[in-house]
């Protein structure tokens, strides 16, 4: 594992930090981490939720690193630009691919690229001085990919405000357009976070992998074809062993024992 990124496993959790201090950029090295480490958890049975945070109190993400793009463009290498926006979406894509439910925990100010890495993860909790912008537009750069990730949670108008203006926005805020589950104080997000992982740890992993997998994809359907790909899935999810055996510990008013199959 790379030094900037530290991953700790605890209670069926996988904490990966942004560690590249001060800024915890997307550089490629770190993208190129991050994804390693996600395919490793997705093959290991025992990690069932993904927190992604940072070292830094004061910065989750800041996107892109703008000195590595800069050297792209004054040695006018296309193809190291290119491929860096693929692997950041790459990055994006393996998230939401993900067997295992990822939550972003964030700290601090999460700018461009790192407001759609919260936008990506399947929850997201920041604290009350937490901060979320698109900014490029200030440096002419339009945000183009982040919108991608962060206009599917939050919707059209607050989304082109982002773009627009590229001021950032309060925790408060982005709670209420939906870019972020929950504002917290700075101190209490630990235990949100420890809470919301706990309650996951408790489903059946087998359904939620299916879940999600048939949530994002649906998602992206028109609505009469979205009803009939998530009815077959209600059919195939009731062949799973932990269907049958949630439904009778529902009937018989006791704990389920999922077999995670």
């Amino acid at each position: 594992m790379s030094d900037i990124l530290k991953r700790t496993d605890k209670d069926n959790v996988a904490y990966l930090v942004l560690n590249d201090l001060p800024a915890n950029s997307l550089t490629m090295s770190m993208m190129q981490a991050i994804q390693q480490e996600l395919k490793s958890i997705d093959e290991d049975k025992t990690i069932r939720v993904v927190v992604i945070e940072s070292a830094s109190e004061s910065i989750f993400c800041s996107g892109h690193n703008l000195k590595e793009v800069k050297s792209m463009v004054e040695q006018q290498d296309v193809q190291s630009q290119k491929a860096l926006f693929s692997e950041c979406s790459n990055m994006m894509k393996r998230i939401q691919g993900l067997s295992k439910p990822v939550i972003a925990k964030v700290k601090g100010i999460a700018t461009a690229a790192g407001a759609q890495l919260v936008a990506s993860c399947d929850l997201a909790y920041g604290s009350l001085d937490s901060k979320y912008a698109t900014p490029g537009v200030n440096l002419g750069l339009f945000c183009h990919t982040p919108s991608v990730a962060v206009s599917r949670v939050i919707g059209r108008k607050p989304m082109m405000e982002m773009l627009l203006i590229g001021a950032p926005i309060d925790a408060e805020k982005a709670q209420k357009i939906g870019l972020i589950n929950e504002a917290v104080e700075q101190n209490a997000l630990d235990q949100k976070i420890s809470q919301v992982c706990k309650e996951i740890c408790l489903k059946s992993s087998q359904v939620l992998a299916m879940g999600k997998k048939s949530f994002y994809r649906q998602s992206e359907m028109p609505l009469s074809d979205a009803y009939d790909y998530t009815s077959a899935q209600m059919v195939e999810n009731l062949t799973l062993n932990d269907a049958n055996e949630g439904i009778s510990a529902f009937i018989d008013k006791r704990n389920p024992e999922w077999k995670d199959n």
